[in-house]
């Protein structure tokens, strides 16, 4: 407790977040009554060394019971990294721990807190989290996050999920785009396309806020695949006057593995033929983790079709690196954390120069997203990053707005 006392208070102390994990192993006495007590502590063993596997050099792992261990993940940037790094570890448990001539499947339950989201008290965080670890094994999840305290929900969150179901037949749902731009030419070789939803009345409503809850409500299909058919639709209109482009859209993690994704990226390319632009499907890391080459063969499949792979975020999760071999992905984008103090942090540097040179060396280009000024952008391009987007360049615009940006930046219209 002192150990999570103190990273509590540090985490206070330099406004940082940090995740408690509470990870217990299911139906344990059944292993010690079967094989014996020997083998239990060599289970617990070896599922220790499985959790510091998983965790950063930053992260603690400690046995706080017979059965029970607490993982302390520094640094994280929301939920998702937690829920990632969860995940990874009930990946790595679909393997048996071997014992001589004996396999042995060990299943667990991860009950997840954020300080301070959850609780800004050490003692509070691990109430927490033993109440949220105790609700997942008596409702038989794998996986339970605690819920943000009720002071900290919007009001009319009611209000904003009953609307967001009719945000695409009132056409309140836009689509902006960013430019990527290449270091070594300074010519613009892609945009990200980002969905925006102006409410009727209450104006532009952060994504950070109604895409959490389109996922909870499951209207992020329809949402994710109306952004796919408007932007093919309007890049349509782009022609090689404007140069090669590549435009990007992000996809929910689930989505891959979905039976009819690949039929409706089909349909879309299909119905909007453009040879001189490129889609690019932008996945974050916890994509990959829970069933990996299922994943990827799915990925080879898209990627069959013409469509480039980007690994959204990189750098914030918690992928093996052993992945790199076989994965399936054309385009590693750094996640702004690491870019926003690479001026003045050599570790994000360190950090920075790494994924670059890991990319590289699988054939993978590299786009940082973030890039606010001259010096943060001369210092990419030192590592030997290839694409940046930052509103050193321009910020996002409406369809309108970047045709306009393209002929001021270079570029020629019809």
């Amino acid at each position: 407790m002192s150990l999570l006392a103190r990273t509590v208070k540090e985490s206070t102390n330099f406004n940082t977040k940090i995740a408690l994990l509470l990870i217990d192993i299911n139906r344990f006495y059944r292993i010690n009554s079967v094989f014996g007590y020997d083998v239990g502590d060599e289970v617990l063993r070896k599922f220790a060394i499985l959790l510091a596997n998983v965790c950063r050099e930053q992260d603690h792992v400690a046995r706080i019971g017979d059965n029970t261990y607490a993982v302390i993940l520094n640094g994280v940037m929301n939920v998702g990294h937690a829920e990632l790094a969860a995940n990874k570890i009930l990946s790595l448990l679909q393997s048996p721990f071997e014992f001589q001539d004996r396999k042995i499947y060990v299943d667990c339950t991860i009950g997840i807190s954020l300080c301070p989201l959850h609780a800004s008290n050490y003692l509070f965080l691990m109430k927490e989290c033993e109440s949220i670890l105790h609700e997942a094994k008596e409702s038989n999840q794998r996986i339970a996050i605690s819920k943000v305290p009720e002071e900290d929900v919007i009001p009319d969150d009611f209000d904003i999920e009953l609307a967001l179901a009719d945000a695409l037949q009132n056409d309140e749902l836009l689509v902006f785009y960013q430019p990527k731009i290449a270091l070594d030419s300074g010519g613009v070789v892609g945009m990200e396309a980002l969905i925006r939803w102006k409410h009727s009345y209450k104006g532009m409503i952060p994504p950070g806020y109604f895409i959490p809850i389109a996922e909870r409500t499951g209207n992020i299909k329809p949402i994710t695949y109306w952004l796919l058919n408007s932007v093919l639709r309007q890049t349509a209109e782009w022609t090689d006057k404007w140069g090669p482009l590549s435009v990007s859209i992000n996809i929910p993690p689930d989505f891959i593995l979905m039976a009819d994704f690949k039929d409706s990226i089909t349909n879309a390319l299909n119905l909007w033929k453009n040879d001189n632009v490129n889609l690019t499907l932008e996945i974050v890391e916890r994509s990959l983790v829970v069933d990996p080459e299922r994943c990827f063969s799915a990925l080879e499949e898209l990627r069959a079709l013409g469509v480039s792979i980007s690994i959204d975020d990189f750098g914030t999760g918690y992928s093996s690196l052993s992945y790199f071999e076989n994965l399936p992905v054309d385009e590693l984008k750094i996640d702004r954390s690491f870019v926003s103090d690479l001026v003045t942090n050599s570790s994000s540097r360190n950090i920075v120069k790494l994924i670059i040179d890991l990319a590289h060396a699988f054939d993978m280009e590299v786009v940082a997203e973030g890039a606010e000024d001259a010096r943060t952008v001369e210092v990419l391009k030192g590592l030997g990053c290839d694409i940046v987007q930052g509103f050193y360049y321009a910020k996002p615009m409406p369809q309108d707005q970047i045709k306009k940006w393209l002929l001021e930046f270079g570029g020629n219209s019809d």
